[in-house]
């Protein structure tokens, strides 16, 4: 679009230009040459007036179609209420719906009626009502919101009706949900009072303990209805009973918490269940029982140290185990006179960790790694080699297997230094924090070996002649027994263990590598057990419908892993679900929940973000079965259902006054307001009127023979 001051200047010079050309021939000709002279400057000025690009806004309106939505709950607990059978329900349905239709009949107004019905999600109503099943698994009225103000551009809604018993058992709360001032009006079925039901509806307990301890679950129990009787609640565990104690629930919603407290003096993971008696005229008794597991770690653990020759390797390794107050150390010295003390305890006694410190050496018995093998597969201890000088390492051939490791081509480096690098880590199963090799002095390398199984990892290696040469192996072996957990094992390949802690780049001590060490140690001996994170659901089998939620406790996890956050991933079928956990400040845990949709075999896994949880075995299963988890809240809550049409300027309805709800609606009609805006340089009537002009202009003059 030109701007005002180019077209002022376009026009002055337009005129002067014609008055220059045709000054002469108007004078001399007359009137006719006058007529076409003011012609082709109307012709100018509309070329001119193109130019400029002249826009006309205009503004129109065209009226809204009206829409009258109604929502009848599909869910099975429709079919359970006591005042209102199947069947005379779907009439219901189907008169509510036919008395809007001769609402909209007889209305002057064009009015359109749209049924849907709802329970887990909203579906369109293609045929009569008398034709729903009422066989959803679950109720989400907060779908039936969502879905119940979107609208075409020229349709507006002018009342959402929802007829249900209120009861919402997926999805967030109803009433948090803003409809644009749309009235819902509501219509409740059923009774206000809820079926008789108890239920256990928490049992707060930690995932995790240490042997000995005394805890305490505390216990909520809800009740619901009239009740006028005691129930005994029961807690027990392999059909052994732990106590019991007698309640009077109250009722309606009351909640009442009960206490258990006992000791636990087994290890491993211990299964409980917490029960209810049955009360009177109540059908839902599923959620009588609750059931939970805890993790019971050892309270002591055993390690024994093997000195062939003691040295700085030695005094490093005591000051590793020397601040752990649940870890007892057995440590056994060759002298020349033979070991101190005597060998025969460490043949006895059952040890979760054996450390081989600057040996086998050349004083070794032949036959004594077969020995070791023999105790290693008796006892699955874990087993660790720091590297000496007085090592055989012939001696060392017999405990490869034991230790997941292979030989290395030796290569000759004449006590030569080498730097340190961090290893590529391609796997997260071992959960000890990293360090940064790269920063500690060079060492010399002194044993040649690489991973030798699966499990077996190189943390740390040192920069060789042709390749890296393996500093640090961790990992785990399978176990010679049948059990699920494999074994541990750690190589540190170089003489000079103590010059990373004792001399570091700086000339001081390195507190962070001896931290490192004391991690690696908590890791071998298992002192957390062996997962790092111990996570529970409430139960493994849930009905369809229900939430599923987890609770669990990290038992070491960094500040930077817990800010990146805390996942649970979720597969089932070909599907999966990934949830980020919360942290519970208060009771110290990770929680989060979901709603199980859809029946089947589940499994999960609980990672930080950056561990690759597809490398991992899942950490749980469960199963999802098609039930009726709507059964349990077979009542009308008139609360939720008033709440929301009061909040919504709509009005509650009982199921007898069904039919008067076409009283109080009131239809408004509205326009669509548009605008459009017509360039005239585009205008077609402009072209043509130019066309038109242009030619006219061409016919007088060829006419009068003029050029």
């Amino acid at each position: 679009m030109l701007p005002i001051w180019s077209l002022i200047v376009l026009l002055l010079l337009t005129a002067w230009f014609v008055i220059f050309c045709y000054k002469t021939i108007v004078i001399k000709k007359g009137s006719f040459n006058l007529f076409l002279t003011l012609f082709r400057c109307l012709i100018f000025l509309i070329i001119i007036f193109l130019l400029a690009n002249f826009r006309w806004n205009r503004i129109n309106s065209v009226p809204k179609n009206s829409l009258i939505r109604i929502f009848f709950d599909n869910s099975v607990s429709m079919a359970f209420h006591q005042s209102v059978s199947r069947e005379s329900l779907l009439t219901g349905y189907e008169e509510i719906l036919n008395s809007l239709k001769n609402f909209a009949y007889e209305n002057i107004s064009e009015i359109q009626i749209e049924a849907f019905s709802f329970g887990e999600s909203v579906q369109p109503l293609e045929h009569t009502p008398l034709e729903l099943k009422v066989d959803e698994s679950s109720t989400n009225i907060s779908s039936v919101l969502a879905l119940a103000d979107k609208t075409l551009i020229d349709e507006e809604v002018n009342a959402i009706i929802i007829v249900s018993d209120g009861q919402t058992t997926v999805g967030p709360n109803p009433s948090n949900k803003d409809l644009n001032e749309i009235p819902v009006h509501t219509i409740g079925i059923g009774e206000t009072m809820r079926m008789v039901d108890i239920l256990i509806a928490k049992v707060d307990v930690p995932t995790v303990i240490i042997k000995g301890e005394t805890i305490v679950a505390e216990t909520i129990v809800e009740s619901f209805g009239e009740i006028n009787q005691k129930v005994n609640i029961s807690f027990q565990t392999d059909g052994r009973l732990l106590g019991t104690q007698t309640i009077s629930p109250k009722g309606n919603g009351s909640r009442q918490i009960v206490r258990f407290q006992f000791e636990v003096d087994e290890i491993g993971t211990k299964n409980y269940e917490i029960r209810t008696s049955s009360l009177k005229d109540e059908i839902n008794i599923e959620n009588n029982l609750f059931e939970f597991s805890i993790t019971v770690l050892k309270d002591r653990f055993n390690i024994g140290v093997l000195t062939g020759s003691p040295s700085f390797n030695t005094r490093f390794l005591k000051l590793v185990v020397s601040e752990e107050e649940n870890i007892e150390v057995d440590h056994f010295s060759l002298a020349r006179e033979g070991w101190k003390p005597s060998l025969a305890n460490f043949w006895r006694k059952k040890y979760d960790l054996i450390i081989l410190d600057n040996f086998p050496n050349k004083n070794t018995a032949e036959r004594w790694s077969e020995d070791l093998n023999q105790k290693l597969k008796r006892d699955n201890s874990a087993l660790a080699l720091i590297a000496g000088k007085s090592i055989d390492k012939s001696k060392l051939f017999g405990l490869l297997d034991a230790l997941g490791i292979q030989i290395l081509i030796d290569e000759d480096y004449n006590l030569e230094r080498l730097f340190i690098e961090n290893a590529l880590i391609t796997s997260n199963s071992i959960p000890i924090p990293q360090l940064d090799w790269k920063s500690l002095p060079p060492l010399s390398p002194f044993l040649f070996f690489e991973p030798g199984q699966e499990g077996m990892e190189v943390i740390s290696q040192l920069s060789g002649k042709l390749s890296p040469i393996p500093l640090l192996i961790v990992g785990t072996v399978e176990s010679p027994k049948e059990i699920d957990k494999p074994l541990r094992r750690a190589i540190f390949t170089s003489s000079e263990l103590w010059k990373l802690y004792f001399i570091d780049n700086s000339g001081q001590i390195n507190l962070d590598f001896l931290d490192y060490w004391k991690d690696l140690l908590k890791w071998l001996t298992a002192t957390t057990g062996y997962d790092d994170r111990y996570f529970r659901i409430a139960k493994s089998l849930f009905k369809r419908g229900e939430e599923v939620s987890i609770e669990g406790s990290f038992l070491s996890l960094s500040e930077e892993e817990r800010k990146s956050g805390v996942w649970w991933k979720i597969q089932f079928s070909d599907d999966e679900l990934l949830i980020p956990l919360h942290y519970d400040e208060k009771e110290e845990k990770w929680k989060g929940s979901f709603i199980a949709s859809e029946p089947g075999s589940y499994q999960f896994w609980i990672f930080t973000e950056n561990e690759n949880f597809e490398q991992k075995e899942p950490d749980g299963y469960f199963r999802v079965e098609q039930g009726m988890v709507e059964l349990k809240n077979a009542y009308l809550n008139k609360e939720l259902l008033l709440n929301l049409s009061e909040l919504t300027g709509g009005k509650y309805f009982s199921w007898s006054d069904r039919n008067n709800i076409v009283e109080d609606l009131s239809i408004t009609k509205s326009e669509r307001l548009y605008s459009y805006t017509i360039n005239f340089s585009h205008w077609l009537p402009f072209l043509f009127l130019i066309i038109l002009l242009l030619t006219a202009e061409w016919v007088l003059r060829r006419n009068r023979g003029l050029q």
